[in-house]
């Protein structure tokens, strides 16, 4: 596609891969007529939110809170700025009409995943998991979910002891080597993509907080893998201590091999040794984790439910409360 040089772009999102795009188009001046970030108070779920206001003021960009994305406060906020591409990264709100139809080219979408594969939500976990690959691409957005025709795409390898937070470290080095390619053709008016294989798609599911639920009848190994995939900046895997939640956000394979326990309870729990929990096969070592003390946390103590032995207990507790109201 051939478009004029030097074009203006608008920039939509809220979090730290929408930062380092930014902070590239900068770097090519591009010119950046307005930036549309995620308003703080509407954050609190967002994993990784970056505030974009003062990366704005700082480089005299125009800028906009916005808490739904369509409002008519942001189309209105951005229908006198020129806007020749429409950047959308890193923001989990569709973004619907009117607002795809106010750049004078396209609309940019960002993905890290190496699309085709891994089209959806939730991509950070999915890689750690070992179902995609990841990726820093940018496509031509269109009615589908990531299906458009791809712009620019930078792989990245992740290791078998990477956390949530090292796969989003590896996006944002990606996104940097990717613009790099792209950006200055751009800036001379080339605009030049290729269509996605879709016969070779994949689709990943949603994934929400309470995918983090521990079974300790998994092995260790497995254990690990999902504490990984749900570090921060995610919200964690959890289990409980009785009633009260336990998050765990990292946590190794446990060295002591000399140690049988019932899956769930604490083998170990000293100064010296640290945390050692009893999982399906294998002990599991927790060493970042919140919701209760560490001293609370001892040797023979149950992590996580056993869902029989608690019906019980409650059908125990109706059979006295019942008994004492046919005393009364």
């Amino acid at each position: 596609m051939n478009i004029e040089k030097n074009p203006s772009v608008v920039v939509i999102g809220s979090v730290n891969s929408t930062r380092k795009t930014i902070e590239k188009l900068l770097e090519h001046k591009i010119t950046i007529s307005a930036i549309l970030g995620l308003d703080p108070f509407v954050s609190k779920n967002v994993s990784g939110y970056v505030d974009l206001k003062q990366l704005a003021k700082n480089n005299g960009i125009p800028f906009q809170y916005f808490k739904k994305v369509n409002s008519e406060d942001s189309v209105g906020f951005l229908k006198d700025k020129k806007v020749d591409f429409l950047f959308v990264v890193g923001l989990s709100q569709m973004v619907l009409q009117p607002l795809l139809e106010l750049p004078k080219y396209i609309c940019i979408g960002f993905h890290p995943t190496k699309l085709p594969k891994g089209r959806g939500r939730g991509a950070v976990a999915w890689i750690i998991l070992g179902y995609v690959e990841g990726a820093a691409t940018f496509f031509k957005m269109d009615s589908g979910m990531d299906t458009g025709d791809i712009w620019a795409q930078e792989s990245f390898e992740t290791k078998e002891d990477d956390y949530a937070q090292n796969v989003v470290d590896k996006i944002v080095n990606s996104i940097d080597k990717a613009l790099d390619r792209v950006l200055p053709d751009l800036k001379n008016g080339n605009f030049i993509t290729i269509p996605q294989i879709h016969n070779q798609a994949s689709y990943l599911g949603k994934r929400s907080p309470e995918d983090g639920l521990i079974n300790w009848e998994w092995q260790a190994e497995k254990i690990q893998k999902l504490i990984r995939a749900t570090s921060h900046p995610l919200p964690g895997s959890y289990t409980y201590k009785g009633l009260t939640p336990l998050r765990i956000y990292k946590a190794s394979i446990s060295e002591i091999k000399n140690h049988i326990g019932i899956p769930g309870r604490i083998i170990i729990s000293n100064e010296k040794d640290g945390i050692h929990v009893q999982t399906g096969s294998g002990l599991l070592k927790i060493e970042e984790f919140q919701g209760v003390d560490k001293d609370k946390l001892k040797v023979g103590h149950n992590l996580g439910f056993q869902i029989e032995k608690e019906f019980f207990k409650v059908l125990h507790r109706l059979e006295i409360i019942d008994n004492n109201e046919n005393i009364l």
